[in-house]
């Protein structure tokens, strides 16, 4: 099983994914865990990912070019992957969600939000919304690796 997380802080990612259960999967080769930095796909000096929402609000959000362009170098690389998007508007996760991922043989793509999150544009690349809880994170890193770590502890062999 294949994770690759799409993210602007990898290293959250590295950490979480260098220890115990995880760990122990990846250095059996159950499992493989990468990552794609968004701002690997932008164009300007400053590397910069967002900007204000389209339609006028609070905060900012992710812009969709580097997050759809990471999104499809992804999907290159794992062309059959599940696209989940972390927010806080997502279904909330449940074990037997965690199950069904575990045992359905298919790789992901978890796209980690930041900021006030999306742009709304963005939810067209993705299969899925999840949240693990009805609460606000800085980043949806922490709760992609949640997920990841839910589901490998379910793997045969993990």
């Amino acid at each position: 099983m294949k994770f690759l997380f799409i993210t602007l802080f990898p290293e959250q990612i590295e950490q979480a994914a260098g220890h115990s259960i995880i760990q122990r999967a990846v250095n059996k080769g159950l499992v493989e865990i990468s990552c794609i930095n968004p701002r690997e796909f932008t164009h300007d000096v400053h590397r910069t990912v967002d900007d204000t929402p389209f339609g006028g609000g609070a905060g900012m959000v992710l812009k969709p070019e580097p997050m759809v362009a990471a999104i499809r170098k992804a999907k290159e690389q794992l062309p059959n992957a599940r696209v989940i998007a972390m927010c806080p508007g997502g279904r909330t996760l449940k074990q037997s969600i965690v199950e069904e991922y575990a045992h359905c043989g298919q790789d992901f793509i978890f796209v980690c939000g930041h900021y006030e999150g999306f742009d709304e544009r963005i939810f067209h690349w993705v299969d899925e919304k999840l949240s693990i809880g009805d609460y606000v994170l800085t980043g949806g890193e922490i709760p992609a690796a949640v997920i990841a770590d839910a589901v490998v502890r379910l793997l045969p062999g993990a």
